[in-house]
């Protein structure tokens, strides 16, 4: 699970679409084109801190990142795509924290443990503006969707693994019900201006997201 990416957990959805569950294929881009996807990605992080995510053009993008708008075109087809890959390497550098947390049999990809929820809440805080600009957007329920879909997606590899019997319900239904729950959480969060510090987030959310999974997972 250490080597997990996202790339291998679900696939990248956003605005309607499913794109390519890789999440950048870097390893067969020569170094002008990784430079290029850099220069966009970091150009749109920027935009979107400065003002929101709704309005944005691709020229505006492009303008920011000094390229070309045909040269966009050779690497994404629309600003969402790119969004989507943004998203993507974010939630890969937060797979590269929680991996090595994770023990082997653990049926909830490491969240009987609060070290994983330890790793969300304080790779949430160190994107803090970025989450909250894009989850207040217009598109904040596409985006919600998409880390759903994510966290649960985390959850549902490790589920699978298990004895038959070890769950009761759907895995996908507890899978899903447990990232809702953990997302809430997030953004109730983000959205009240909460004082309460990553760890004492962390603590709030295994304590929940256990007592709801006490009652159809055996053995936590």
């Amino acid at each position: 699970m250490g080597n997990a990416s996202i790339s291998n957990i679900a696939l990248v959805y956003f605005n309607g679409h499913v794109y390519m569950n890789i999440p950048d294929q870097t390893e067969s881009l020569d170094r002008r084109q990784q430079r290029t996807r850099r220069l966009l990605k970091a150009a749109l992080i920027s935009l979107i801190l400065e003002r929101g995510y709704d309005d944005l053009t691709i020229q505006d993008i492009t303008d920011r990142a000094d390229v070309r708008r045909a040269t966009f075109y050779l690497h994404y087809a629309t600003k969402d795509e790119l969004l989507a890959q943004v998203l993507a390497a974010m939630f890969d550098e937060l797979v590269a924290q929680i991996g090595p947390t994770i023990t082997a049999g653990d049926p909830l990809a490491g969240k009987t443990r609060m070290e994983p929820f330890l790793a969300m809440f304080e790779h949430v805080a160190a994107h803090r503006d970025l989450y909250c600009t894009l989850l207040s957007s217009g598109a904040g329920t596409r985006i919600s969707q998409q880390i759903r879909t994510y966290l649960a997606g985390l959850l549902m590899n490790t589920l699978r693994t298990q004895k038959r019997d070890l769950v009761t319900v759907p895995v996908e239904a507890l899978a899903f019900y447990l990232a809702g729950a953990e997302l809430g959480l997030i953004s109730w969060w983000l959205d009240s201006d909460s004082t309460l510090s990553p760890s004492e987030m962390a603590q709030l959310a295994h304590r929940l997201v256990l007592d709801g999974a006490r009652g159809v997972v055996k053995g936590i």
